[in-house]
């Protein structure tokens, strides 16, 4: 006979709950799939820079008939009226991956990120991972860069991260990218070392450096107090200019205060324990450093071990219930696969497309990439939930970018992944017409239950089934 575990009991046992948020002895008699007991949704942004080769990606087929596609995709924009495609590229190369889960997948053609690839000062390749999460148009004001605004994984966060010890999490391959922004658009810097992030989700400091936390805390507290007040007084009586880079400065504080509280409410609560089979990963050296076009080769040859790992914490972290929100860079612009057997960098093979060798670079790395999403998937299918789902069930998995096979392309390689918690039936290839990017973002955070209805550019939910 299982015993039952009151909520009353569960709150005050808080900290030895955390990595099994819905156990079973915790729910009444029968109703092991009550709709009251559902795990959470949690949210996932997927990002690869420097677009995609389309032919091989994107499906010839629309609907749930997608994966059967035997022809190259007809659209001009895809590749260009005037260029032929390589006769070792096949259709569908880039996603054969993905095709065990096309019922877990749909693929989203038509979307359009008109606001962040305005044309302007900064360089495409900079402008699209600065706004692939917030959709700001930077340049808004004719000749002039804009600040950025938040990315949407901070909204998410906003609400869904208040019932976490960590309210989002943003993993990178490479330690000097980001895609994820605050509310007033500075960059959030991304984890890219395993190891730390396996360190911080199941060991966590010492109880000597918790009391200087604490101490650190209280010290910060009373300084933003002080600077905060002063500020606001200030404020009247200074110029239109001055108030508005005022307000910006208080509104960086108060992230500061709010990102201290939130982290100082789990400090008396245990961490989880790792579950089974997870270990710490190894070190692995030769990548995760900054690259530039000038030495791309400097982290080349472990890109695909490093990216297996951090989503392998990715995965660790939903698991455990420790944050719901997280978004990963999967590849840029500078990338070097030297264990695929290529010397050059991802760029320098979008430059090359009307050659063979720059479509196969291209479509290679691709797969290559495509491949991680379909990694990412499988353990996230394998993790059962107390009512009987998967961790993949109960997400939203959003895979894209800013460009397809030409930088100024607006036929873009999206996807969705998961099921929202059964909110959602994927497993179609759907054409949009021209729709905002930011319409699925909406989507993604309505199905988490977070109440929006737009989100910059967007109009409202993506109609996806």
């Amino acid at each position: 006979m299982k015993s039952h575990i009151t909520r009353r009991h569960a709150l005050r046992s808080i900290g030895s709950l955390i990595s099994l948020p819905f156990l079973e002895s915790m729910l009444p008699s029968g109703l092991l799939a009550a709709t009251a007991t559902k795990p959470p949704v949690r949210l996932v942004w997927l990002y690869a820079g420097s677009g995609m080769f389309m032919p091989t990606y994107k499906p010839a087929l629309t609907g749930r008939a997608w994966h059967e596609s035997k022809e190259l995709p007809a659209s001009a924009n895809v590749m260009g009226s005037n260029y032929k495609v390589a006769g070792e590229l096949k259709p569908l190369g880039t996603l054969e991956p993905l095709l065990p889960f096309k019922d877990d997948v749909s693929i989203l053609s038509g979307l359009l990120h008109a606001g962040a690839f305005t044309r302007g000062t900064v360089v495409r390749h900079g402008q699209d991972p600065m706004c692939h999460l917030t959709a700001v148009d930077l340049f808004r004001t004719p000749g002039v860069a804009s600040r950025n605004g938040v990315s949407i994984d901070q909204v998410a966060a906003r609400h869904l991260g208040q019932d976490t010890r960590i309210p989002s999490l943003a993993f990178s391959h490479d330690r000097g990218m980001t895609i994820s922004c605050t509310d007033t658009g500075s960059p959030i810097p991304a984890d890219w070392n395993p190891t730390e992030v396996f360190n911080r989700l199941f060991t966590g400091p010492s109880a000597a450096d918790k009391a200087m936390a604490e101490t650190r805390f209280r010290q910060k507290k009373s300084v933003l107090d002080s600077v905060i007040a002063q500020t606001a007084k200030l404020k009247g009586s200074v110029g239109a200019g001055d108030r508005e880079r005022l307000d910006e400065y208080l509104t960086r504080l108060r992230e500061i205060e709010v990102r201290a509280e939130q982290s100082r409410k789990w400090d008396a609560v245990e961490l989880p324990p790792i579950p089974a089979g997870a270990k710490s990963p190894k070190e692995i050296s030769g990548a995760g450093q900054s690259l530039s076009l000038g030495n791309v080769q400097a982290a080349a040859g472990n890109f695909g071990p490093r990216i297996r790992l951090i989503l392998d914490m990715l995965v660790l972290a939903l698991q455990t219930d420790q944050t719901r929100v997280a978004t990963a860079i999967l590849g840029h612009m500078g990338d070097v696969y030297k264990e695929e057997k290529l010397n050059e960098s991802y760029h320098g093979y979008t430059h090359k497309i009307s050659e063979p060798g720059g479509q196969i670079g291209m479509a290679t790395l691709d797969r290559f990439r495509i491949g991680h999403v379909a990694y990412l998937l499988e353990k996230m299918k394998a993790i059962k939930e107390v009512d009987g789902s998967t961790l993949l069930d109960n997400s939203l998995v959003h895979f894209g970018g800013g460009m397809g096979t030409w930088h100024e392309s607006t036929d873009l390689a999206n996807l969705i992944a998961g099921h929202g918690g059964g909110r959602l039936k994927l497993g179609e290839h759907i054409q949009f017409k021209q729709e905002p990017l930011a319409n699925l973002y909406v989507m993604m955070l309505q199905a988490a239950g977070v109440p929006v209805k737009t989100f910059v550019d967007s109009k409202g939910p993506l109609g996806i089934a």
